[in-house]
This record gives structure tokens, C-alpha cells and sequence, in this order.
């Protein structure tokens, strides 16, 4: 039994590092330092030589050897600097051993908690905005809770989704767009495509340590066939030992109409005195008397600024509280929040609670475990988008602003603006569409050390939700007004219920061939499940006083419902070679089979590799005149080839029948689309090549890919 203990202080200040980690290379030994810097910690293993890993976000990765012989008590003190640049930032890439940015062949970003804190937006994904290199953000929705698409490279893709893959400490998880509110057929009667919520939604960015991105098919080829647009990686906070540390935050915000869309405001318009059912006698005048009317005769009009009676100023609030403590066998750590924001368009808005537990426990010197839990409910109230009548947005451009929106009849119902048109207050205020989330992420983590440089990790996650939306829209008075948009009342509901399984085996070996030569071998095994249930119902002709579908007299479209089950499985296998830490290998080979794939095509091979030069580590460039001005000087370059199955269908593979109704009768008829044998998913091959050059002690530099 060893007790390793010692101090870690910034070299430049020697002020102490609170919260650094030190871990002992190999094993499961590890602490982190007190309010003083200090650290103690013991370990049962046999005498020889190891190495000490010290890391703080901030700082430097430095490693210190020390020899465990006869002396049991070891004293390491060590001083880190700070990396302004992050080359000596620990990531990971896709299996279980953790690496640092200098030794990767290709690229890749990380985003600390600090640069996603204070954002302003319940949305992980446009909380991103702006600080990833390359990538392509965009809201697909106004609504506080609205869509985000992310693109790390641009469109990877034919017909399947451009959307990375996104893993949460280890465990992929959903990030569908179930629409459940704008359905396929919407309430105007329009199928144009209607954006959802991302499920990115149900995760607090207050509650993230860091998120790595690998951006292309070089970096996430490990991933085989789900990588085609990149990796996300989301690490959580975790607890830490000592005094429980209690975390309180608070904020409100205020959100606005950046700039508004000029409207027509001339004080004339062409053709006769507008009326809310049309142009009266008008309409019955022959063709070219109506269009010289309409084209030639000029009318007075009051023209009024349709934003100001749809938009408002939006408040919000975020409340976040955590507790992390522990000791050196036990760590927790707990979060709860409130967040509520208030949309720009009138009577829209979000609400999320969330509470997060994790538990990591070292059962001895070489194993211990971690265990995760995150619940998310959430609710939004949202009106229709895209290109429908009903869309409140949309409506402005579509109708002349010559209707005051606020005028009112006798029974304080608002009046109509002209034929097939809604009033857009209408809308604001009378339709109701709402969506709800309820949401659970688990995993549970073993990490075993048997050996000296042998590694064990499995993974088990879970991530299942139901989300709920509801429509509901009530008999409008309006004369004249086109049926389509149901004056007789209109309501619709959709569940969505999804269930993800994850398990992921992966065993590694270290070991040092020479003084100089290093070598890392990595084999994995994961097995993916995930099934989902999707069913939704529409009516109208709605009787009075009832909002539900119960209350419909008339079914506008047959009820649904679609199940789908998938599996993946896939195996990998990868070498490093480290020589001289300054010449750095890599070869790896991925194999995967999920039952979406034909029968002929069942197992797909994803192969990469990459190799990286650091020319400022050799003996020449260390003795040569500009290296106290050029720090870092990187060459890398990286091939990789990966796949993208979100194209493919579950039983794409079949020949599958449709019901229909023949005769008052149910019957089936084959789809005109045939099952495909030999479906595969779409293949991406990538290379990359870039350098990285820092200088004046690596506090400034440029990174080419």
C-alpha cells in the first residue's frame, strides 16, 4: 500500500490549482486537490514504475514518472501552466481512452462549460452558436422552443438526415424531430413541411463540463455506420471531493425583434374600397372592367404595422441550483433547474424542469463504477409555422395591411381581414397547440485495471421519452371565409414514444515497446436498440364547448399509427503507435451490421487512419533560433470513410403492403416502392490533411485543415 500526496500550483503565480486532477496512469487511482492544492491518495499495487498524470481545464496535461519501491509515502509536487490554446487538452474520440489534441491526426473543437454558460436559450445545440469552426447553425423556428439544424461540414447527405450524432457521457442519444404539433396535414390544409422541436432541447447546458466535435468522417470513422455528419460529445459535471460545494445561479432575460420586415405603408392602394368578404358587385363586373378597377383605380387607405400587434417583448428566467461533493471512494453530484422563456410572438412560450444525480464509486484500487441519471419535463405553448394561412407570421405577407387586426363584432369575436385569410390575431388568441416531453437518460459505467496498462470500460444507457402534442382550434364566425380553414372547429392529437438501448464493451492495452516507442491497442464492441411509436388523430366540425378529439363530428383523416425497431451492432479494432512524442499512427477498422441493411448487404467495413507530425518536439527545431517564437509546429493528415443508415427505413428492406379501404371494405395493396435486398447505408470517404502553428510560448496560433 502506497500513499501518494503533494501540491499542484500555477507555474507562473504559484497560487494553488483547486479541483486538478491527478490520476495514477494505469490504474483506477485518482483524486483531485483541496482549497490548498494539496492531494493524498493510496494505492495497492505492485512496486515498479509509474506514471502520474496531472490535468486541469486551462492548463497544460503534464505527466510525471515516479518509482514505487521500499519508501511507501511519495511526495510529488508539480506546477502546471495554463494552455491557452488547448494543444494539451485531454478528448476523446470515440472509444475509451483518452487522449490529448496534439496527438490527433485530425480535427477536432471543444467548447468549455464557461463558453456555454450565460447564452441566453434553453437550446444546447443554439447555444453552440458561434463557437465551433465551420459549422452551420440554423433556427428552424421563432418559437422559444423551436428547431435547431446543425451542420459541421455542410450537407453530408442525398436524401437522409445532415444532423451529427450526439453522445452523452458515453451514451448516444435521440435527437429526432417528432412533429406532433404542425402534423402533415395542417390545419390549413396545406403539406408543406412543418419544423418540429429537437430533443436537444431536454439537456441544461448549465449541467455541461465540455462538448467535443468531430467534424468530419476522418475524425468519427470509429463510429461506422452513424457518423457521416460528424460527432458531438457532451461531458457532464461530475462530484468532486471534499465539503459539499453548493452552486446557485440565477438570471432573467429580455428578448426582442431584432429588426422588422418593412411593410407597405403608402397611403393608397389600386382597385375599390376593400371589404373583409371580398369587393362586393365588383367581383360580378366583366374581366377587363374588373382588372381596370383593380389595376388602375387608386383607393385612400389606413395602412397599419401588422408587427406591433404580433410581436411583443419576451421575458425568461433561468434558475439553476447544483451540490458536488464527496470523498476518495464516493463522489456525487446533484442539479435541479427551472427555466421559462416567453416567445416574440404573442401567447408563445417554454418551460423546462430538470434534475440530474450521478454517483461515481471506487470499489477498490483497480475498479469502480459511475451511474447517471437525468429527467427532463418540459412544455411549450406554440402557434403554427411554415407556409400556412394559419401561420401568424406568415399572414402578414400574404394580406394587404390595410385590416385593423383588433376590430371586433358585436359578440367581441375578431373580424375576419378577406377571403381564404385568418386573421392573424385569430390565431394568437384563440388557437391552441401545445407540446409536452417527458424524458429519461441513464447509464451505468464499470471501469476495471487488472493490469498495469490494460483498461476494461463497459457502458450501459438508456434514453426514452414521450412527447405529447395537442392542437385545438374553435368555431370561427367568419362570412365568406374559404372552409378550408375549418370555421366549424378543428382539433388534433399525437403521441410520440420513443425507447433508445446502448452497450458498449471496450478493452485497451499500453505498453511501452522502447524508450521511445509507445503503443496503444483499443478493441470495442457496442450493441444499439431503439424502437419508437408514433400516432396521431385529427377532427373538425367540433360541438361547442369541447376541445377534444372526442368532440369531433367529423374525423378528418383515418387515425394512424406507425412502430418501427431497429438494432445495430458493430465491432472495432485500433492501433496507435507514439515515437518520441513527436510522430504519431494511427490504423483502425470498424464493422457493422444493423437489421435495416438487406440481407445481401448486411456487414459494412469503415476503415481510418491518420498520422501526425510535431516537428517543434524534435531535438532541431527545439535548438534552433525561432523556437522561442514559434512554439508548435503540427503537420496531420487523416483518412476515414463512414456511413449514414437515418435514410433507410426498418422494413425498407421488404416488399411492405398499405391498408386501404375497398368497397366500405379493409383491404391491402402493395406499396409502388419494392423492398430492396442489397439496401445499404450511404458511404462518405474523407481525407484531411492541415497543420497547426502556434506561437510566442502557444498563446496565439492558426489551425489550416
Amino acid at each position: 500500500m502506497y500513499t501518494i500526496s503533494g501540491r499542484v500550483t500555477d507555474a507562473g503565480t504559484n497560487d494553488p490549482l483547486i479541483g486538478a486532477s491527478i490520476q495514477l496512469k494505469g490504474t483506477s487511482t485518482g483524486t483531485i486537490t483541496d482549497v490548498e492544492g494539496k492531494f493524498s491518495m493510496t494505492a495497492s499495487v505492485a512496486p515498479g514504475d509509474y506514471t502520474l498524470v496531472f490535468s486541469f481545464v486551462g492548463y497544460a496535461r503534464r505527466e510525471q514518472r515516479v518509482t514505487l519501491g521500499s519508501q511507501t509515502a511519495v511526495t510529488v509536487d508539480m506546477t502546471m501552466r495554463e494552455d491557452f490554446i488547448g494543444l494539451d487538452e485531454v478528448v476523446v474520440t470515440g472509444t475509451s481512452i483518452a487522449t490529448s489534441k496534439r496527438q490527433l491526426g485530425n480535427s477536432i473543437h471543444t467548447v468549455s462549460s464557461k463558453q456555454m454558460q450565460q447564452v441566453g436559450t434553453p437550446s444546447l445545440s443554439a447555444a453552440l452558436q458561434g463557437k465551433i469552426a465551420g459549422a452551420q447553425i440554423t433556427q428552424n423556428s421563432g418559437d422559444p422552443a423551436g428547431g435547431v439544424s446543425i451542420r459541421l461540414r455542410g450537407a453530408s447527405s442525398i436524401n437522409s438526415s445532415s444532423e451529427p450524432l450526439y453522445i452523452v457521457d458515453g451514451v448516444i442519444v435521440n435527437n429526432n424531430t417528432n412533429n406532433v404539433t404542425n402534423l402533415a396535414v395542417s390545419i390549413s390544409g396545406s403539406n408543406d413541411f412543418q419544423p418540429g422541436q429537437n430533443r436537444l432541447l431536454d439537456i441544461n447546458p448549465n449541467d455541461i463540463e465540455r462538448i467535443e466535435v468531430l467534424n468530419g468522417a476522418a475524425a468519427a470513422a470509429i463510429y461506422g455506420s452513424r457518423a457521416n455528419n460528424g460527432v458531438i460529445q457532451i461531458f457532464t459535471k461530475r462530484g468532486s471531493t471534499g465539503k459539499p460545494k453548493l452552486t446557485f445561479s440565477t438570471s432573467l432575460m429580455v428578448s426582442q425583434l431584432r429588426k422588422e420586415f418593412p411593410l407597405n405603408m403608402h397611403p393608397e392602394r389600386f382597385g375599390p374600397p376593400v371589404t373583409r368578404t371580398g369587393f362586393g358587385n365588383d367581383q360580378r363586373l366583366p374581366g377587363i372592367l374588373l382588372f381596370n378597377r383593380l389595376f388602375t383605380e387608386k383607393t385612400p387607405v389606413t395602412r397599419y404595422n401588422y408587427w406591433d400587434d404580433i410581436f411583443q417583448t419576451a421575458l425568461g428566467t433561468d434558475n439553476y441550483v447544483s451540490v458536488a461533493g464527496g470523498k476518495d471512494d464516493t463522489k456525487y453530484f446533484f442539479s435541479t433547474s427551472y427555466f421559462k422563456n416567453q416567445g416574440i410572438v404573442r401567447n408563445t412560450d417554454f418551460e423546462r424542469i430538470t434534475g440530474r444525480l450521478r454517483i461515481d464509486q471506487k470499489l477498490n484500487d483497480w475498479a469502480k463504477f459511475s451511474a447517471g441519471l437525468n429527467y427532463t419535463r418540459s412544455f411549450a405553448n406554440e402557434k403554427p409555422d411554415a407556409n400556412t394561412f394559419n401561420s401568424p407570421i406568415n399572414s402578414v405577407f400574404i394580406t394587404d395591411n390595410v385590416y385593423n387586426l383588433k376590430e371586433r363584432d358585436a359578440n367581441g369575436n375578431l373580424l375576419p381581414v378577406e377571403p381564404v385569410r385568418m386573421n392573424p390575431l385569430s390565431v394568437i388568441e384563440d388557437l391552441k397547440q401545445t407540446n409536452q416531453t417527458s424524458r429519461m437518460i441513464g447509464d451505468f459505467q464499470l471501469n476495471l485495471a487488472p493490469l498495469k496498462g490494460l483498461g476494461i470500460d463497459y457502458i450501459f444507457g438508456v434514453d426514452t421519452y414521450t412527447q405529447l402534442g395537442q392542437n385545438f382550434f374553435p368555431r370561427i364566425a367568419y362570412p365568406g371565409v374559404n372552409a378550408a380553414l375549418f370555421p366549424d372547429g378543428y382539433a388534433a392529437n399525437a403521441t410520440a414514444q420513443v425507447l433508445q438501448l446502448n452497450n458498449d464493451l471496450n478493452i485497451s492495452y499500453q505498453a511501452d515497446i522502447s524508450d521511445k516507442l509507445k503503443s496503444t491497442t483499443q478493441l470495442g464492441a457496442t450493441w444499439q436498440y431503439d424502437r419508437s411509436n408514433f400516432a396521431q388523430a385529427q377532427g373538425r366540425n367540433m360541438v361547442p364547448f369541447i376541445e377534444t378529439i372526442s368532440g369531433a363530428t367529423n374525423l378528418f383523416t383515418p387515425a394512424t399509427e406507425v412502430r418501427t425497431e431497429r438494432s445495430i451492432q458493430g465491432y472495432f479494432l485500433q492501433q496507435t503507435f507514439n515515437y518520441g512524442d513527436f510522430l504519431f499512427v494511427t490504423a483502425a477498422g470498424r464493422m457493422d451490421a444493423s437489421s435495416v441493411f438487406g440481407p445481401n448487404s448486411r456487414w459494412q467495413f469503415f476503415p481510418k487512419a491518420s498520422a501526425n507530425l510535431i516537428l517543434s518536439e524534435m531535438d532541431f527545431w527545439k535548438n534552433a533560433s525561432f523556437a522561442n517564437k514559434v512554439s508548435t509546429f503540427k503537420l496531420r493528415t487523416a483518412y476515414g470513410e463512414s456511413g449514414n443508415l437515418t435514410g433507410i427505413g426498418p422494413y425498407d428492406r421488404f416488399s411492405n403492403t398499405i391498408p386501404v379501404q375497398l368497397v366500405g371494405r379493409q383491404s391491402l395493396i402493395r406499396s409502388t416502392v419494392l423492398g430492396n435486398p442489397d439496401v445499404k447505408p450511404e458511404r462518405q470517404a474523407e481525407i484531411e490533411v492541415g497543420t497547426d502553428v502556434y506561437f510566442l510560448d502557444n498563446r496565439f496560433g492558426l489551425e489550416l485543415t
